[in-house]
């Protein structure tokens, strides 16, 4: 137990100093890349872009610095006979690893949930600022329409002659009702607004309709009418600014996978992304995997300096495959599961063989 403990507390603070340093050396790296164009903005918005893209950075970096770790860390204590020693008591490799292994698990786990819950907004405000405030360029976001036809996941027809998406307002709108293919109520109104208080849409000034199933028509005029409960429609599914998928989680890009379906689109790309928001955290443990195999034995000589190359090798060759096979899920070569589970398979399976053998030997 106590060998464990320490063999943990080594890892964990090999880790927090490479994750730091990683983190670190990133941002001067992409800041001297674009120095020239920070040079003629404030230090706020610098801090500002650096602070919302700060998660993202750690979430790159992960992996990268869960594999120097391991080689380091381990590589190290059995460099000086430690795990040797700890296996001449009795213990298995597996045994003595284990510890590492589940926090590499516990970083996957972490790594996913960042990504669903920080990573969103984040990006969002990232690129938000770096092409609205600091690249001054028109957003290629969408963020108004004018006169079109938007078919709900409940099968309701609205029709806008506008709407604007930061507002959530729109002027002239139809919406149409239905039940099992049929219209059951239709409402025409001049106004239209999204409320944060009732999480509802609410019309002002116009008709409200309703067809009874014996084909009877009744109607009658409003000043303000909240249809709460009658649509499922949100305003992110009318125009949704998040075009990428780094700024949706999981649940974001599966809802705007069915708008694209209903709307005949095409959805190879985002269904290969929603994949791949579940696999991509598998990363770190993957890589984590192979460092272990590598490193947990001793060697003589410049052994670390050679496991730190291969380990390299490796997790760089790893995102290659990783990101090959994303493009060719995207592109419609591969199905949208297997491009972005593909590099793991991979990989994965390539890992375990090559920790068993380190087993063995």
């Amino acid at each position: 137990m106590k060998f464990s403990l320490y063999l943990l507390g080594n890892f964990l603070k090999s880790f927090a100093l490479i994750s730091v340093g990683s983190v670190i050396f990133f941002i001067i790296i992409d800041f001297v890349g674009n120095i020239r164009m920070w040079l003629s903005k404030g230090m706020d918005q610098v801090a500002e872009y650096y602070l919302n893209y700060l998660p993202y950075i750690i979430y790159l970096v992960s992996p990268v610095a869960v594999m120097l770790t391991a080689i380091a860390s381990i590589g190290a204590l059995a460099r000086y006979l430690e795990i040797s020693a700890m296996q001449g008591a009795g213990r298995s490799p597996f045994r003595i690893l284990l510890p590492v292994l589940m926090t590499g698990m516990v970083i996957t786990a972490l790594l996913f949930a960042i990504g669903e819950t920080i990573l969103p907004d984040s990006n969002y405000r990232r690129l938000e600022i770096m092409e609205t405030r600091i690249e001054q360029r028109k957003n290629p976001r969408i963020k108004e329409k004018n006169q079109f036809v938007f078919i709900g996941s409940d099968h309701s027809d609205w029709y806008f002659r506008y709407y604007n998406g930061i507002t959530r307002k729109g002027d002239q709108v139809s919406i149409v009702l239905q039940n099992n293919g049929k219209p059951i109520a239709r409402y025409d109104a001049r106004k239209i607004e999204w409320s944060d208080t009732s999480s509802s849409w609410v019309l002002s000034n116009g008709w409200a309709r309703f067809f009874a199933l014996d084909g009877n028509l009744s109607a009658y005029k409003f000043k303000v009418l909240d249809i709460g409960g009658q649509t499922s429609v949100l305003p992110e599914d009318i125009i949704n600014e998040r075009q990428s998928h780094e700024e949706m989680s999981a649940k974001q890009i599966k809802r705007r996978i069915e708008i694209l379906r209903r709307s005949g689109e095409e959805t190879q790309k985002m269904e290969t992304q929603w994949h791949f928001k579940y696999s991509g955290p598998v990363t770190a443990l993957v890589t984590l995997i192979i460092a272990l195999s590598l490193s947990h034995k001793y060697q003589r000589g410049g052994a670390l300096s050679r496991q730190f190359g291969i380990g390299i090798i490796l997790t760089f060759s790893y995102y290659i495959v990783v990101r090959v096979g994303l493009q060719m899920g995207e592109s419609g070569i591969l199905d949208p599961w297997l491009g972005a589970w593909i590099g793991h398979i991979i990989y994965g399976t390539a890992a375990l063989g090559m920790l068993l053998r380190s087993f063995r030997l």
